[in-house]
């Protein structure tokens, strides 16, 4: 009878732990670039509640220097994943190096890699910010100072090595990789460009520059990879859509405009990239626009976000139906919207205070996270 009782229990035992682990990886977690001004810079760890809330878990020290400003839409932190586990990252902008953490998925503590931070190769302060994006086990940083991009192989530890630095057209400012890992896009606050990566030798293959009809600033791409976003540094609202070739060029599809929020500069998808949230800095307002074929955009609705939050910057999205919003003030707080359809609606108690860091742009990004 126990032979036979034995197998059973091992099938209930894997199931109680495999519940266990879906149950603490569905937390959602909120890892920002504190930004710090003139001093050393931090990450600041939170949980979001199932009702959007948000706690602080814990401020880390990057080891670096905060930039202690920035260009609105420069991605300072991201995640990534090895064989051995999830990786964040958080640049520094204050002396050009950038700050790796092993992540705990199951209550989003944060353990500083060996020999963190590490340099992007580049020497001195970026005060415009570093922007970063990851493809597999490559890590790319946007250098705002000197108009290049450094390529650090990322290892299963999660510690990063540069590898080399490539010449661009500009400034880079938004930057994302296209879910299948083989294009960069990057816009310069003016001129948009993509770039074929090598994944074995990290090397970029220029296919621009292209030039859209506005000033893009921040970038989103659709999941399946074909269709970028730009968001315009404007007077008004308007986003760049650019359809994204098979062989990574791209190629304008449409030039949206609107006139009910100031400045884009950040744009994300929603999770079934039905909408486009646009965050309208200068106004505190978030746009939603509809999302149709061949980069059709429309207009659904402009949410004022509640005080005392003064710019609407960096945006993200993780695995639920909430929009993070980092809102410049003193302290930095986020801001949390709740996303049904085109309409959107501001959290209990949002936004949420996170540090004093002097007012400067913070980053942030949700984990675990949509698929780009």
């Amino acid at each position: 009878m126990i032979e036979l009782l034995r197998p059973l229990c091992t099938l209930l035992l894997v199931g109680i732990l495999g519940l266990s682990t879906g149950s603490a990886l569905a937390q959602q977690y909120i890892y920002t670039n504190d930004n710090v001004a003139n001093s050393t810079n931090s990450t600041t760890a939170l949980t979001v509640s199932v009702k959007g809330a948000l706690k602080i878990l814990k401020t880390y020290s990057t080891g670096g220097k905060g930039a202690g400003s920035g260009y609105f839409a420069v991605p300072t932190v991201t995640s990534g994943k090895t064989r051995l586990g999830d990786c964040l990252f958080v640049s520094n902008g204050g002396d050009s190096t950038i700050a790796a953490f092993q992540m705990n998925l199951f209550d989003g503590s944060l353990t500083a890699v060996k020999g963190s931070p590490f340099s992007d190769g580049v020497n001195g302060a970026q005060h415009l910010g570093i922007g970063l994006a990851t493809a597999g086990s490559l890590l790319f940083a946007g250098n705002t100072n000197n108009n290049s991009i450094s390529v650090l192989r990322i290892s299963s530890s999660c510690s990063l090595k540069v590898l080399k630095q490539v010449t661009v057209p500009g400034s880079p400012a938004g930057m994302k990789v296209a879910l299948n890992g083989q294009f960069l896009v990057v816009a310069y606050v003016g001129q948009v460009d993509s770039f074929k990566i090598d994944s074995s030798t990290g090397d970029l293959t220029e296919l621009g520059p292209f030039t859209p009809k506005g000033t893009a600033a921040g970038v989103d791409i659709s999941c399946d990879g074909t269709t970028a976003y730009f968001g315009d540094t404007a007077t008004n609202t308007q986003v760049e859509v650019f359809s994204i070739s098979s062989s990574g060029e791209l190629k304008e599809l449409n030039n949206f405009t609107n006139k009910n929020g100031e400045s884009s500069n950040n744009v994300i998808l929603s999770l079934d990239g039905t909408h486009l949230f646009v965050s309208n800095t200068m106004s505190n307002q978030i746009t939603t626009l509809s999302v149709g074929a061949n980069g059709a955009l429309t207009y659904d609705s402009t949410l004022k976000l509640n005080k005392p939050g003064l710019y609407a910057l960096g945006l993200a999205t993780g695995t639920g139906l909430d929009l993070s919003v980092s809102e410049e003030n003193n302290p930095e707080s986020i801001g949390v919207l709740r996303a049904v359809g085109g309409i959107l609606k501001e959290v209990t108690g949002s936004p949420f205070p996170v540090i004093k860091n002097g007012s400067d742009p913070a980053g942030l990004t949700a984990v675990p996270r949509s698929c780009n």
